[in-house]
């Protein structure tokens, strides 16, 4: 009897110890290569620029991002990150133990996936490579995949990918679409109170939103301040001087970066239309929303709000509603010597040039002109321009 009990429990032992193999092996099959990594650059933003180098419109797939390399980061965001997200980042190799098994521990007597545990080169791995579905089996190919990563990657290539790739709120990833669209300003300008704000965000972006939940968002802020300061980055007036920094939000009115109008498809105004049109004729929509060009426009940032904020008024004049992402018959186009300077969803030439009169000089000498949007060919819109980066300037001279 003895014996058959034993049999019986070697035979259930066996079974198990070969089902779970089994799984490994099926969770281990086709696992992607991370050499990809050495070379790797995701889906970035078109921006386009008007002849003062502002920043006038952006095109992007599904997610803004503006891809920005590690060197040109200030040590105050490489600080921040690393002590809000993986304080052993430089000394581990892929994963953390420790973590990993308090992790584990927390989950069990919870019941469910209460803690993570991830390091950074984790998280870059799942953002990359894998789903953010919480299964045994994706947390098995995250730590092969990461220890993987770190033998090929130096830990600054890890942070680089990881900036430029993790989520910061909705539609809104990198380092870089952050600072942009909470602080307006470029993430190599962040100072260490607002890359820790920044930073503090990441355990749930939505959450510790600061347009949304400031106070729960300095909290967080303030955490990460103080850790930085115990690992001895910042001294105690550092630290007691970035508690006292006020931090100033971006404001979509007067911010230096639009963000009104970036969702492919959705909330663009008329001219950002019709621009997109004709750039999605030059480059299609792989080129125009996700290789990260910069287009260089002969448009006036400054005529353009001004002529589109009076379009607006008049829509809702007429109509009660304001002009949404529509492509009108024909518009106006304004130049100045060839060049084009705004696009003007307007067909009421009169109209128009009293408002250029309105303005004054320059603006009250410019040409005026009505075409169809989609006459305004690819020729005359896009040029190359040197190093690589893509310039457009409308009617403008080779």
């Amino acid at each position: 009897m003895k014996k058959k009990v034993l049999s019986a429990g070697l035979v259930v032992f066996t079974t198990c110890v070969s089902l779970i193999l089994l799984w490994a092996v099926l969770v281990l099959t086709n696992l992607p290569d991370v050499s990809i990594l050495r070379h790797y650059r995701p889906a970035a933003a078109a921006e386009v620029i008007d002849r003062d180098g502002n920043i006038i419109a952006q095109y992007y797939d599904h997610k803004f991002r503006i891809w920005v390399p590690i060197s040109g980061l200030p040590d105050a965001v490489i600080q921040a990150i690393v002590t809000a997200e993986d304080d052993t980042f430089f000394g581990h190799q892929g994963i953390n133990y420790k973590a990993t098994w308090d992790a584990f521990v927390l989950d069990v007597k919870k019941q469910r996936f209460a803690r993570g545990g991830s390091t950074i080169t984790q998280q870059m791995i799942k953002n990359v490579f894998l789903s953010r579905e919480k299964t045994l089996g994706r947390k098995l190919r995250e730590f092969i995949l990461a220890r993987e990563a770190e033998k090929i990657l130096t830990k600054h290539q890890i942070l680089e990918i990881y900036l430029n790739e993790v989520e910061w709120g909705e539609d809104i990833y990198g380092i870089e679409a952050a600072s942009r669209y909470y602080l307006d300003k470029h993430a190599s300008e962040l100072t260490a109170p607002e890359a820790a704000l920044i930073a503090g965000m990441l355990p749930n972006p939505l959450y510790f939103n600061p347009f949304k939940r400031m106070e729960k968002a300095r909290g967080r802020q303030e955490r990460v301040l103080f850790n930085m300061f115990q690992a001895r980055l910042l001294t105690e007036g550092e630290y007691r001087s970035a508690l006292a920094s006020p931090i100033k939000l971006r404001n979509e009115s007067s911010g230096r970066f639009v963000f009104s109008a970036i969702i492919a498809g959705n909330g663009k105004t008329c001219y950002q239309k019709v621009l997109e049109s004709v750039l999605l004729s030059e480059y299609g929509e792989l080129g125009l929303y996700r290789q990260g060009l910069k287009i260089r426009s002969t448009l006036d940032k400054k005529l353009q709000q001004h002529l589109t904020a009076w379009v607006d008024q008049e829509k809702v004049k007429e109509t009660g509603k304001e002009s949404g992402p529509y492509l009108p018959d024909s518009v106006m186009v304004v130049s100045e010597e060839g060049e084009i300077r705004a696009i003007v969803c307007s067909s009421n030439e009169e109209e128009v040039r009293f408002k250029l009169e309105s303005l004054g000089p320059p603006f009250d000498g410019y040409d005026i002109s009505s075409v169809f949007p989609d006459s305004i060919s690819a020729d005359e819109v896009v040029r190359t321009g040197g190093g690589g980066s893509q310039e457009s300037g409308v009617k403008s001279e080779e």
